[in-house]
């Protein structure tokens, strides 16, 4: 069931999207790459977790990856690890009820 709050963050280094352990759907990304293609991993559980999903981005530009209108959801919280030609990873996302 979808809660609150309703985010959109930025991250540029890895980080918890939202409170650790707590569950969240993930809509759409968008990240931003510099002269090498960026990735960035999103992992249940926190930065020991699952890796559940990895995107990469495009040379020298911004892509987005969407996930439907049900999203993706973390149910133990999502960790968010870019690499470093990830410049800036925008993330759609709500916490779970």
């Amino acid at each position: 069931m979808y809660g609150a709050p309703v985010g959109d963050t930025r991250v540029t280094a890895a980080a918890e999207l939202y409170t650790a352990g707590k569950p969240v759907r993930l809509f759409n990304v968008h990240i931003i790459s510099d002269g090498t293609a960026g990735v960035t991993t999103f992992y249940n559980g926190g930065a020991g977790g699952t890796a559940y999903i990895k995107v990469t981005g495009t040379i020298n530009t911004g892509a987005t990856t969407d996930f439907g209108i049900n999203g993706k959801l973390f149910p133990s919280g999502c960790y968010v690890s870019p690499t470093a030609n990830a410049l800036s990873t925008l993330c759609s996302w709500i916490a779970e009820l």
